[in-house]
């Protein structure tokens, strides 16, 4: 490890910590620190897109966090898989590529961030892709040089294609651009898959290889900020059982998620003072804010056993999946290609809404059949509410930084997120009724979702889970109550930022990778317009402030 100091320090080599370190280190002038708490991203299973399902559970490479019990969830607590790898989400998650829907940024703009707004993403949206295989001629609202590459996967799966023709059945509009013009309708997604590989935000690393002012960290767990009363002057790092404190010059940027960034803040005593007295932590800054507004896109699985063997679940098995494995080592090609989630949908509550209400994905296999019950093919469609108004918090359990925090995402606690998931699901089982999709289903695993309105109530209780979009706990807004400002500065806090997904507002309609890279991007620029200067806005309201840490 390097003993000098660096202009800046970025936490979590993530989707955003990647653009960040890759788009600052452009500048040779400028010396970038980016630690990582988990590995390289060299496995065989982060580049093989059909490696998710090891990926979703395994521990080296996955924080595998769980929620409080849940309520109005049967009291359940919930998975909450995130990266913990050189790439962070973008290398263990489904890679399905979405813009997200204008009309979510606008509303950001409206409520005081006019930057924000979808005309001033658009550009950073063009920055980050490269959309040659998915356009068939140069779309000027497209890019075409960015390291993400996006494809339409390498299969066309009977399922799928049934699920589209249903849904345009039931009235869905056709739509294989979820990323052009409307979002709503039944289709292929784009997937940031190119080459039968993963193409996650390590790309950005990969291109920025070799750079002398480049220092990448990994397997180095970030224990606490580093203050000098309300300035931010460097990480203190555990690295070999060893503390080390080292020192930014110009800014500490925090990109951890909307799980670990919060927690950070609080460990460095920036947060809700009583909270952080209860487990011995002096405040710097209170920050109430801090680990408010935590919400997640709550999901449905609707289970079917199939008809015919037109499914990947036999590649989920020990045989055919080490053959698919060894075909994509030797070759690149072959059903580990594939994700298994080729198709979906947007729609609701109007079938033509331009704002849509609800999401669907189709898996072409059956992560999690009926235990005791030998399936051989069967499928699952996930529908999820696209902007729940249920707000939880994340809070610490103790002091210590390896203690995982308490996540409590408040799922269902506003009545009217339950109400439109019940319509959701009520609508997707029309859909899978119909007979174009019928033909395939030899059963409903899951038929209490397709039985009384009652019935379909409890079932939602039972089975719904997160589809793994947590956002807002570092909220970004222009009123005092804001962890961060529209610079992402975090406020009474000096030489600070937060860029990842915690900073969101409200969630985007749909899947969040493609929204958190354009932001980094934007905030690439934010931070390199800065130089450095003016670089500490108001802290809020009443805010208790105290020196050295």
């Amino acid at each position: 490890m390097k003993s000098r100091s660096y202009d800046y320090i970025i936490i979590g080599a993530g989707s955003a910590g990647c653009v960040l370190a890759a788009r600052l280190s452009e500048d040779p002038r400028v010396q970038v620190l980016l630690v990582e708490a988990g590995s390289p991203a060299s496995s065989v299973f982060v580049h093989m897109p059909a490696g998710i399902r090891v990926l979703y559970t395994g521990a080296r490479h996955n924080w595998r966090f769980w929620t409080e019990p849940q309520p109005n969830l049967s009291n359940r607590s919930v998975y909450v898989p995130r990266g913990r790898v050189v790439g962070g989400s973008s290398s263990i998650n489904s890679m399905i590529a979405i813009r997200g829907n204008p009309q979510d940024y606008d509303a950001w703009a409206a409520c005081g961030l006019p930057s924000w707004g979808y005309e001033s993403l658009r550009p950073y949206f063009r920055k980050i892709e490269d959309a040659t295989l998915v356009t068939s001629s140069r779309d000027p609202d497209r890019g075409y040089g960015g390291p993400i590459r996006l494809s339409y996967g390498t299969l066309r799966n009977p399922v799928s294609l049934a699920f589209i023709e249903g849904a345009r059945s039931a009235g869905l509009p056709a739509n294989d651009g979820f990323n052009g013009a409307s979002q709503a309708g039944a289709g292929f997604y784009e997937l940031s898959i190119a080459d039968g590989r993963r193409s996650g935000a390590s790309k950005y690393l990969e291109q920025s290889k070799g750079r002398p002012n480049l220092t990448l960290l990994t397997d180095c767990r970030v224990r606490r900020l580093a203050m000098n009363g309300l300035e931010a002057r460097g990480v203190v790092i555990s690295k070999g059982g060893r503390e080390t404190t080292l020192v930014a010059e110009r800014e500490v940027i925090l990109s951890a998620g909307a799980i670990c960034s919060p927690q950070l803040l609080m460990l460095s005593g920036i947060g809700p003072a009583d909270h952080l007295k209860a487990h011995g932590i002096a405040p710097i800054l209170d920050q109430p804010s801090v680990g408010e507004n935590l919400h997640d896109h709550l999901d449905c699985a609707l289970r079917m056993e199939a008809s015919q063997p037109v499914t990947l679940m036999p590649y989920l098995g020990m045989l055919k999946g080490g053959v698919a494995g060894a075909q994509y080592l030797l070759t690149g090609g072959g059903p580990a290609t594939s994700q298994g989630i080729e198709a979906g949908a947007f729609w609701g509550p109007g079938v033509n809404s331009s704002w849509p209400e609800w999401q669907a994905h189709l898996s072409v296999a059956m992560r999690n059949p009926p235990p005791n019950e030998k399936i051989l093919h069967g499928f699952t469609i996930r529908v999820c509410q696209l902007r729940p108004k249920s707000r939880g918090t994340l809070r610490l359990r103790s002091a210590d930084p390896t203690a995982a925090p308490a996540i409590d995402p408040g799922f269902l606690t506003d009545e009217s997120d339950f109400v439109s998931m019940q319509s959701a699901v009520e609508q997707m089982c029309g859909i899978i009724d119909q007979p174009a999709l019928a033909r395939l289903v030899k059963r409903r695993i899951d038929a209490d979702a397709f039985s009384s309105a009652a019935t379909r109530r409890q079932w939602i209780r039972d089975r719904a889970e997160t589809i793994y979009h947590p956002v807002g706990t570092c909220r970004m807004g222009a009123d005092s109550e804001a962890v961060v400002d529209a610079q992402l500065r975090v406020r009474g806090i000096s030489k600070l930022r937060v860029v990842d997904g915690s900073i969101m507002p409200m969630v985007i309609s749909g899947n969040t990778n493609l929204p958190i890279l354009a932001m980094a991007e934007k905030a690439a620029d934010l931070i390199r317009e800065s130089g450095g200067r003016e670089l500490t806005t108001p802290p809020p309201a009443g805010a208790a402030r105290a020196t050295g840490w």
